[in-house]
């Protein structure tokens, strides 16, 4: 979870944002598929990796929904395609 204060508004930031929080995610995933959902990495604080692909779900959602919010706010954002 990014720190509020930490955050920009623009678009520019919230594009780099979601490409952030998506390479995240998919790291997360790849390791669950390659060790398991129950598996671990013990240099970390021990959380499961289906903990850690959840939070890295959560995170990757708040993003696109900032993304959105500024694809709005700039006139990017087409209703007939949402």
């Amino acid at each position: 979870m990014t720190d509020p204060r930490y955050m920009k508004p623009g678009l520019p930031f919230a594009s780099g944002k979601a490409v952030e929080e998506a390479g995240e995610f998919l790291q997360a995933l790849g390791k669950t598929l390659r060790f398991g959902w129950e598996s671990y990495n013990p240099e970390t604080r021990g959380e499961a990796n289906c903990q850690w692909v959840q939070r890295e779900m959560k995170d990757l959602r708040d993003a696109l929904n900032h993304l959105e919010v500024e694809m709005r706010a700039a006139g990017f954002w087409d209703e007939t395609d949402a």
